[in-house]
This record gives structure tokens, C-alpha cells and sequence, in this order.
């Protein structure tokens, strides 16, 4: 077997260097431009230390188009997309992502198989293994592998695009932007300088992990008939954070033995992976950990049927056509202004309060009925003077009928109320569910009604 060739231990590489940097240096301080001078200087790394076939292959002649593209998809994700989206319904691409998921699939099998084979089970060590610059067959195998992985995180920019154009802008995490802002660029780097050794252990994990990721998202969007087979989604958090412990150590114990990979490149795949394993963390934290705050609520509390229970319905639907809550508005000058056509309609003398039993004009006991006071019989009023004990028997048999009057008059305020309301929110969930599907409607349909049910329950 050829003795691999590794650009960092050529003799005066590193001289070179320097040499390079000093003379950039005096290039600045005789009045040279920037632009120049960094022109100057990236074609003096690129002759010392960039592997030479990567030269003729597409966006590897410099960084200037990954970076672009990077720049645009950002552009795009964060401002034209959700501006473009905005007044639009979500977009149904159920099928295309069921597809592109199958694609990213096969597409990581394919490049673990492909590590595994061009040097992970072919004599690399896991522990210290330089990069191979020579154009041996093995060589060049995990050369035209690196520059598919880069190709690769250029078309997971899709996964963002879809979460725009479905209007899931609550999937468009800082996370998930930052992941797919940086992966590219990496990706660049190690095809352009380092394609093969210590740099392409991450890789490895990483498309085991892409398999496990794209297969749950491609489950998931096969529809509800496959949600008992996606249980798992903890566990596959749990793996990417062990990825990047597993790449956290490899790192520090490059370093730390002195092994002759670029320490230069070891220390920033050991920040990135840091940054990552904080994220996920965070993420998993956050996710599966948490316990959410309890909601103390009375034990005789009764729930009711109000303007804010049908708004809080009709969010429902708002929600299944648009993907995107909308918090429901209360009108303060409509309920103001029926407050006041109320107090004006009221009788200045009438008190709706418990003591409305009693008549002030005279101290003869009253009762309610159908909320106009009518005077008892004239045989209580003798019960009352002729028996001792009538006062107790007079009292109770009063506070029992107007017990059971008070309920009968509440159960038909609420039976009318809950009619009322419930039109209104059918209403409204007619006008929200136009486009929608006939199952998106019925399963809308369906969570008003047990809300409803729930609430007007006696």
C-alpha cells in the first residue's frame, strides 16, 4: 500500500506559511488594499495546503459561491418566504416530502455505507488517522464521498424551505437555521483542504443519524395512520447528543496526544460539536424534561359558556386551515355598550342580589317570580302571627321555592345561551374551514362539539 502523503508534514510547509503571513504583513503596511492583499494571501494557502483535486470541481475554486447561496437561503427562510406566505393558505406537499425524505434516506445509507468502506473499516485508526493526498483508488473513494457529503447540505436547504412554504414558522428554530447555515461550509472545507481522516468521523455518525431522522420525518408525513410507529423521537434526540459527545472526545484526544491532524482544524471541530451538544441539550431539555407548570384550578369551579369559550374554539379552526394561531380578539366597546344599554333598562330601585327578597316600602316578605316581586299569600302572613313555630316552617318552605326557582331560571338562561353560542361558533368555524379538506373539517368540527359538550355539561 502507497505511504499516504499528508500536506502538514511536508517539509518547510509550515515555514512557508509563516513566510506567507509575514509577507502579506508588509504588503498591508506598504499601502496594499485589503481586497488585494487577502486575494494574495488565499492564493498562497491554496497553492501550500488545499488538496489540488478539488480544484476543477464545482464551487471549489473558492468559497465565494457556498457562501452566496448560504447568504440567499437565508434571505429567503427569514424575510421573502414568510413575506411571500403571508396572505397565502399552507401549501400541501405531503406528497413531494414524502419523497424528498426517501431521497435523504437512501442518500445517507449510501454515503455511511461509503465511509465505512473507503477507510473506517478499511485500516483507519480511531484514534489518530491523517489524511491520504495521493490518488490511490482507496484515496480518491473517500475524496468523491466528502464532495457528496458537501453536495448533500446543500439539498438539506430544502428542509427549511418546506417548513416556509407549509407555514410552520414555529419549526424554524435557531437551532435548525444555525445547523443548516454552517453544515455547508464545513462540508467546503473538508473536501477543499482535508478530505479524509480525523475530519470525517463526525461524517460517519452523522449520516447514521440522517437514516434514523429522515426515515421519522417521511413516517410522519405518510399521515395519522403511522403515528404508532414514531414512539422513538425521544431516543433519536438522545443519539445526536451522544454524536457529539463521541465527537467532543475524538477532538480532545487528538489534541491532547499530539496527533499530527492540523490542531488548527481539531480545535474547531471541537467548538462546533460544543456548540451543538449546548443546543441539543437545551433542545432535549426543554422538550422532554420540563414538567409544565400546574394550573391550580378549583375543585367546584364550573366551566361556561362564553364569548372567550367560542373564540377559544373557533382558534381551532383557525389553526387547522392556516397552520398559524391566531389569538381571538375581544370587542371591549361592543360589551361596553351593552353594559350601559343594561344599566339604562335597569329600574333604579331594582337590586339583582340575594336581599331582593325583601320589600323596602314594608316589612311584609316578598317573593321573586320570573324577576317581578310578588307579595305572599295573606294564609302565610297568619301562619306566620297564629304559630310558634311558623317563622322556621314559613322561612324554609320560602328559601326551598326560590332555590328551585333560581335553578329552573339558570337552566334555561344557559340552555339559551349555549344555543346561541353554539350557532355563532358553527358559524365561525364554516367561514375558518373554507379550503380545508372534508376530514380537516370533521376533525375540527369534531373538537368544537366536545368542547361544547364539555363546558355546557350541567
Amino acid at each position: 500500500m502507497e505511504t499516504p502523503m499528508v500536506a502538514y508534514e511536508l517539509p518547510g510547509t509550515t515555514d512557508m506559511i509563516k513566510q506567507e503571513v509575514l509577507l502579506t504583513m508588509d504588503d498591508y503596511f506598504r499601502g496594499s488594499s485589503i481586497s488585494s492583499l487577502i486575494a494574495h494571501w488565499w492564493r498562497s494557502m491554496v497553492d501550500l495546503i488545499a488538496d489540488p483535486r478539488a480544484k476543477q470541481l464545482p464551487f471549489m475554486d473558492n468559497p465565494l459561491p457556498t457562501l452566496g447561496m448560504i447568504m440567499i437561503y437565508l434571505f429567503w427562510v427569514l424575510l421573502i418566504g414568510p413575506m411571500y406566505m403571508r396572505d397565502r393558505k399552507p401549501m400541501d406537499l405531503r406528497r413531494v416530502i414524502i419523497f424528498y425524505n426517501l431521497f435523504q434516506v437512501l442518500l445517507s445509507g449510501y454515503m455511511f455505507y461509503e465511509h465505512l468502506m473507503a477507510g473506517w473499516l478499511r485500516g483507519y485508526s480511531l484514534t489518530c488517522q491523517t489524511v491520504d493526498y495521493s490518488d490511490s483508488p482507496q484515496s480518491r473513494r473517500m475524496f468523491n464521498l466528502c464532495y457528496v457529503y458537501y453536495l448533500s447540505k446543500l439539498s438539506e436547504f430544502a428542509d427549511t424551505v418546506f417548513f416556509v412554504l407549509r407555514k410552520k414558522q414555529s419549526q424554524i428554530t435557531d437551532l435548525h437555521v444555525y445547523h443548516h447555515s454552517l453544515t455547508p461550509i464545513e462540508a467546503w472545507i473538508l473536501t477543499k483542504f482535508i478530505a479524509g481522516g480525523n475530519a470525517t468521523l463526525p461524517n460517519v455518525i452523522n449520516n447514521f443519524v440522517h437514516v434514523l431522522m429522515y426515515f421519522y420525518y417521511m413516517l410522519s408525513a405518510m399521515g395519522p395512520r403511522y403515528q404508532k410507529y414514531l414512539w422513538w423521537k425521544k431516543y433519536m434526540t438522545e443519539v445526536q447528543i451522544i454524536q457529539f459527545i463521541i465527537c467532543i472526545a475524538h477532538c480532545i484526544n487528538a489534541l491532547v496526544t499530539g496527533c499530527p491532524f492540523p490542531r488548527f482544524i481539531s480545535t474547531l471541530l471541537l467548538i462546533n460539536a460544543s456548540i451543538f451538544l449546548a443546543l441539543f441539550m437545551n433542545f432535549y431539555i426543554e422538550s422532554y424534561k420540563r414538567k409544565p407548570r400546574a394550573v391550580a384550578t378549583g375543585a367546584s369551579a364550573k366551566p361556561t359558556i362564553t364569548e372567550n369559550t367560542v373564540a377559544t374554539v373557533a382558534t381551532v379552526a383557525t389553526v387547522a386551515t392556516s397552520g398559524v394561531q391566531e389569538l381571538p380578539m375581544v370587542d371591549t366597546d361592543e360589551r361596553d355598550t351593552k353594559d350601559a344599554a343594561t344599566s339604562r333598562d335597569t329600574p333604579a330601585g331594582h337590586r339583582s342580589s340575594p336581599a331582593e327578597g325583601d320589600d323596602i316600602n314594608n316589612n311584609r316578605p316578598v317573593m321573586a317570580v320570573d324577576g317581578k316581586q310578588e307579595e305572599q299569600p295573606e294564609e302565610w302572613q297568619e301562619l306566620k302571627k297564629d304559630t310558634p313555630a311558623g317563622d322556621g316552617m314559613l322561612e324554609h318552605q320560602q328559601q326551598q321555592q326560590q332555590n328551585e326557582h333560581d335553578e329552573s331560571s339558570e337552566l334555561e338562561i344557559t340552555k339559551l345561551e349555549s344555543t346561541r353560542l353554539e350557532s355563532t361558533l358553527r358559524q365561525r368555524i364554516v367561514s375558518k374551514g373554507e379550503g380545508l379538506e372534508g376530514l380537516q373539517v370533521e376533525e375540527v368540527r369534531t373538537t368544537a362539539s366536545t368542547v361544547l359538550s364539555t363546558v355546557a355539561a350541567p
